[in-house]
C-alpha cells in the first residue's frame, strides 16, 4: 500500500468519525457534539479535498441551508455532511468499479 493511499485512508477515517459525531449530536440533540463534529468535518474535508469549495452545488447548498436553518452554522454543517456523503459514495463507486482507482495521486 502506497504512502499516499495510507494518508488518504487515515484522513477519510477521521472525516467519517467527525460525520458520525455530528449525526449522533443531531440525533441526541447534543449541541456540543454537533459543533465539535461539524467543525472537525469542515477541517478534515479541507485537509482531504484541497478544492473543497470547487463544486458549485456545494456552495449553493451551503448558502441555502445557512439561510433556512437556525442557527446559521447548522446549515454549513449539514451542507458539509451532505457533500462528504456524496464523496463517500463516489469513492466507493470508484473503488469497486475501477481496479486501478488508487494508483492515481491524491
Amino acid at each position: 500500500m502506497s504512502k499516499n493511499l495510507k494518508i488518504f485512508c487515515f484522513k477519510s477515517f477521521l472525516n467519517a468519525i467527525a460525520l458520525s459525531t455530528f449525526l449522533i449530536g443531531n440525533i441526541h440533540s447534543n449541541q456540543n457534539l454537533i459543533i465539535i463534529g461539524g467543525l472537525a468535518m469542515i477541517l478534515f474535508s479541507l485537509l482531504l479535498y484541497w478544492r473543497f469549495l470547487n463544486p458549485l452545488i456545494a456552495i449553493v447548498l451551503g448558502v441555502f441551508l445557512t439561510l433556512v436553518m437556525s442557527p446559521w452554522y447548522l446549515g454549513v454543517f449539514w451542507a458539509t455532511s451532505i457533500y462528504f456523503i456524496f464523496q463517500i459514495v463516489t469513492l466507493l463507486h470508484n473503488l469497486f468499479t475501477k481496479p486501478d482507482a488508487f494508483k492515481t495521486k491524491f
